[in-house]
């Protein structure tokens, strides 16, 4: 107990001495219990049981509260006949609740004449006692009825279900029951049988997941699905070229390839397929309606929601410190890397085009076409590669778009690319420890270690990809110049000579990590400092020391690991809506195509919302996008970011660009000048029509001819055909007198610029 009553040889005793020494010990009970039993509401006992038609006996039993204790030592009767339902069912809670009663009343003298010992009988109470009360509360009545709600100073003990003949079950309830240490115990030992049987399994899930996630890149490589669509390119050609022909060639229309857009007379957009050109259109960067906005964090134009460092991977230990300036000062070349962007697109001239998959042919650069800027200028790849300079597998490609009905996005699924970069030179030593990343996560801090520094010399820290398990300079995705004068070291050890170490925080710009991969921390300095190293976690960082020799070769320390932590972002929520700056265009808005930076891991989302009628909606696939039939001047803007408090989603404001426009109601489109090696007198142009609507809309197929195609020709033939996926397959066949020059023109016309169709493909051949 932590109070008791001190009672003395020869002293005046009172009733308050005695009650103090009752209350004392029940105070302290009531500790115990709250402290360490349950400090909430629970019950224990109260076993129930149908004992009539309509009556429930209820065991004795305790009921805790806020750690103290009312008990029932008696069983408890509740008749249920008054809450029977009149039609169909109800479901009835037994609660309990707890009060304190005085008991026990017996008849006790009472002095009232101390001189004379004069007493008078008076009948008092002899106990207090807290009483553990049970009460019926009944539900609403129905077929299926519902659990009826209970007041929060209550416990619920059971449920009954009852019909208009009485009970008929009883749901006695787990939730609210006290747990008994020994089942506790039971549990307990269960629990670590359990373990014991599969901790070998469970301690190399970190291996396990990033081996997976390895594997998971030789499934399915663009090169076999570039392969199956260049053969079915030539099944095509062989479906329907002639027997004998002078030309033929196929346009897909995924890019301005086989399309003269010098011609005077061309007015159309070529971007899988032909369509309508814009009327008028605005192009702005994307920014913060809120500048100030306290929810989120921008890194160098890149916006993340609020996070904190979390602390992910920690190497303790303690086996040495390594003295940076015994290696070679090196002048070396890196090349930064910068995030991805992402493509969404939307509106009335985002009608799907079934030749999207041509993509995949291998002769088209999907990456330039979809995510260059207008008049940015892009390093040479050549094609989409399935595999990175640093021999990472890229698992179907880079790039993954969806095509719905006026809603197109293009993702590029490697986090940073090698199409936009920056290249510096960096001098002094360089160390590094490599690391596998085992988990998708935004490096926000790197932690380090240094035994001693030097007055002078700041230190970059780099952190890049790997290259057959070395760091690869050529791919360095975050740089951070961390300045001598914050370099911690504390304070010298007497005993040993040794420094009290003390960590480094070197806060970064986020870099997403993907799992699987390994990464490498680089450090590069001028100075003479000294890192602390550890060989202790090695099963934790699952990679390997390096220090520089040449510049390009690392050589590898086996034993030794540099002594670092690495924090992850620890976001305050999954899900977080921006406001940005409003779109406008003045004469109203139509389309929306919306180009960023961006990263969306997996489990993730990124949704931009348009404001319509008051009413948020996000860019979606028709009907669920918004109507922007009404020609909207101004738009406002956000974004709807989603994932857990792990990972998030992030985007780019610097180099964003965010177009708006509205089409027109015709287009026209010009082909490449066809230059023969022998005059013709018969060309078939086969063109499928997407979306394409008799009443609404018109589509015409001529020939300029001659040398400076001055010349016209009108179809002496047109035939349509219905596709089975609804598009219209026009063959217009030409009869002409000798030709051998000749370009196709198509014009088409809408009665709506809200109502769009598409040219998906041509198919042209010159018989002989």
């Amino acid at each position: 107990m932590e109070q008791t009553v001190i009672f003395r040889d020869r002293q005046e005793l009172q009733s308050a001495d005695l009650n103090n020494a009752q209350d004392f010990a029940r105070a302290s009970l009531d500790h115990v219990v709250k402290d360490a039993i349950d400090a909430g509401k629970a019950y224990t006992g109260f076993s129930a049981s149908k004992t009539a038609a309509t009556e429930i006996t209820l065991s004795p039993g305790r009921y805790y509260a806020g750690g103290q204790v009312f008990a029932r030592n008696e069983n408890v009767v509740i008749d249920l006949f008054n809450a029977l339902p009149l039609v169909t069912k109800k479901r009835v809670a037994i609660v309990a609740f707890g009060q304190s009663v005085d008991t026990d009343v017996q008849p006790r003298d009472f002095l009232i004449d101390a001189q004379l010992g004069t007493t008078e009988p008076q009948a008092v109470a002899m106990e207090n006692m807290r009483r553990a009360e049970l009460s019926a509360v009944a539900g609403v009545e129905g077929p299926d009825p519902s659990y009826p709600p209970t007041d929060a100073a209550t416990v619920v003990i059971c449920y009954a279900v009852l019909d208009t003949a009485g009970i008929v079950s009883i749901e006695q309830w787990a939730p609210t029951q006290l747990p008994n240490l020994r089942l506790v115990a039971n549990r307990v030992s269960a629990l670590e049988v359990w373990r014991s049987q599969i901790s070998g399994q469970v301690d190399t899930l970190r291996t396990d997941l990033s081996a997976l996630a390895d594997r998971l890149g030789a499934y399915a490589l663009k090169s076999e699905t570039v392969d199956l669509t260049e053969q079915l390119e030539e099944l095509r050609r062989k479906v329907y070229e002639p027997g004998a022909y002078i030309y033929y060639g196929t346009n897909h229309f995924l890019t301005d390839e086989g399309s003269d857009a010098g011609h005077p007379a061309f007015d159309a957009v070529v971007g899988e397929g032909i369509r309508f050109p814009e009327a008028g259109s605005a192009t702005s960067a994307l920014a913060l309606l809120n500048p100030n906005n306290a929810f989120v964090t921008v890194n160098g134009g890149f916006v993340l929601p609020k996070y904190a460092h979390g602390l992910r991977m920690n190497l303790a230990g303690y086996s040495g410190e390594l003295r940076m300036a015994q290696y070679t000062f090196e002048t070396t070349a890196i090349r930064q890397l910068f995030r991805s962007r992402e493509r969404r697109r939307y509106g009335a001239t985002k009608q799907v085009c079934t030749n999207s998959a041509w993509w995949r042919q291998g002769i088209y650069d999907q990456a330039a076409s979809t995510f260059t800027r207008n008049g940015e200028t892009w390093e040479v790849v050549n094609g989409i590669p399935d595999r990175m300079p640093n021999g990472q597998v890229i698992p179907n490609g880079n790039v993954h778009w969806v095509r719905l009905t006026q809603f197109w996005i293009d993702i590029f699924l490697e986090p940073y690319w090698d199409r936009v970069t920056a290249t510096t030179t960096l001098n002094g030593q360089q160390v590094a420890q490599t690391f596998l990343n085992s988990q998708d996560g935004w490096l926000t801090q790197v932690g380090v270690y240094f035994s001693r520094k030097a007055a002078a010399g700041d230190v970059h820290v780099l952190v890049c990809e790997t290259g057959f398990g070395m760091p690869d300079l050529s791919r360095v995705i975050s740089r951070t110049v961390l300045p001598v004068a914050d370099i911690q070291v504390g304070a010298v050890a007497a005993n040993a000579a040794l420094p009290a170490l003390l960590e480094t925080t070197v806060p970064i710009i986020p870099a997403y990590l993907v799992s699987g991969r390994r990464y490498a921390i680089v450090l590069v300095t001028t100075g003479d400092h000294y890192v602390a190293m550890t060989n202790t976690d090695n099963g934790i960082v699952q990679g390997t020391f390096f220090v520089s020799t040449d510049g390009a070769f690392f050589a590898g320390n086996l034993v030794d690991d540099l002594k670092m932590r690495l924090y992850f972002a620890k976001f305050e929520r999954s899900r977080l809506s921006v406001e940005l700056s409003p779109l406008q265009l003045a004469g109203g808005i139509l389309d929306l195509d919306i180009l960023n930076e961006g990263i969306t891991p997996p489990a993730c989302r990124t949704d931009f919302e348009v404001q319509v009628n008051g009413a948020w909606i996000p860019l979606d696939g028709a009907p669920n996008g918004p109507n922007l039939s009404g020609l909207p001047a101004i738009l406002p803007l956000r974004v709807t970011l989603t994932g857990t408090t792990d990972l998030m989603p992030g985007f780019g404001l610097t180099n964003s660009q965010a177009v708006v426009s509205r089409p027109k109601t015709a287009f026209t489109w010009v082909g490449e000048t066809r230059t023969l090696g022998s005059p013709t007198t018969s060309i078939k142009i086969i063109t499928d029509l997407q979306a394409f609507d008799e009443t609404k809309h018109d589509c015409s197929v001529t020939l300029l001819t001659g040398a400076d195609l001055s010349g016209s020709e009108t179809a002496d033939v047109v035939e349509d055909v219905l596709l089975a996926n609804g598009s219209v397959r026009r063959t217009s066949v030409f009869n002409l007198t000798a030709v051998s020059t000749y370009a196709v023109r198509i014009v088409g016309s809408t009665t709506s610029a809200a109502e769009q169709f598409l040219v998906a493909e041509l198919i042209e051949f010159a018989q002989s």
